[in-house]
This record gives C-alpha cells, sequence and structure tokens, in this order.
C-alpha cells in the first residue's frame, strides 16, 4: 500500500507534466484511425480475417484494393483488448510473378501494422498479418487470390 501510494505520488506529477507539453500515451494519436483511412482514399475493403483467442478477437488483418491505381493494401489493427499495448504486429503482401517479393511491416505497435501497399495489376495476391498476445502468436497468409 505505501509503495503504491509512493508511486502515485511520484507518477501523476510526471503524467501532469507530459500532459502540459502536449505528450499523449502511446496509440492515443492513432486511436481515431481507421483502416481505411490508413489505407488512404479510394481504397476498398475486399476481405479480412480475424485473430481470436477463444471468443475475444485480439486483432483484425484487412486487406483494400483501389480500382484506380490497381493496388492493394494490408493493414492489421489492434481490436479494443489488445489497443494501447504495445505488442509484435505484422502485415504482408506479396503479388504474384511481379519479382518483388514480399513487402511486410513488421514491429512492437500499439495501434496497427501497416500500410504495406503494392500494385497489384491483373495479378493475384497472398497477403496477412500477425499479432503476438501474452497467449500466443497468431498468423494468417491466404492463398493466391483475388486475381484481376
Amino acid at each position: 500500500m505505501r509503495t503504491s501510494a509512493r508511486r502515485s505520488a511520484i507518477i501523476a506529477p510526471a503524467v501532469a507534466a507530459l500532459a502540459a507539453l502536449g505528450a499523449t500515451p502511446a496509440g492515443a494519436a492513432t486511436a481515431a484511425a481507421t483502416p481505411a483511412g490508413v489505407c488512404g482514399s479510394g481504397y476498398t475493403q475486399i476481405d479480412s480475417h480475424a485473430f481470436r483467442n477463444a471468443s475475444t478477437e485480439l486483432a483484425r488483418v484487412h486487406l483494400f484494393y483501389n480500382a484506380s491505381t490497381r493496388s492493394n493494401c494490408v493493414v492489421t489493427f489492434h481490436s479494443a483488448s489488445t489497443g494501447g499495448y504495445a505488442l509484435t504486429t505484422g502485415a504482408w503482401l506479396d503479388v504474384d510473378g511481379d519479382g518483388k517479393g514480399q513487402a511486410k511491416d513488421q514491429g512492437a505497435y500499439s495501434s496497427y501494422a501497416g500500410p504495406v501497399r503494392l500494385a497489384a495489376g491483373s495479378r493475384c495476391v497472398k497477403w496477412g498479418g500477425m499479432i503476438e498476445a501474452g497467449v500466443g502468436t497468431y498468423t494468417y497468409t491466404s492463398s493466391w487470390e483475388h486475381c484481376g
């Protein structure tokens, strides 16, 4: 109890000082972000996959397509249960036969990984994402799909 009171006495002024400087907690600046907003204008969601621990959704990887640019975009967004926690999170995208290999974004993120964008034209894409939560690592990679 005494340690807790001491920590509060130290932490409260530090938080107040950071707030006065305009600092925000990790993930707060991106809390209003949406998967579609992160990919940018013109992108429409065409697929998604949820990462679940029993009935709790931990994150969701989203695949978007922009018909004007013929490009795909992938983002992996934390759910309410993992948002704000810096967890290893990834998003990846590969275009069949483009010779460029897989584009990937992975790191310790508190809100989302990505956006990962590639021009696909009329080629098939393989896309996916991951999140490493305290209960395990959840990974999804599609087959070659969404061709043309």
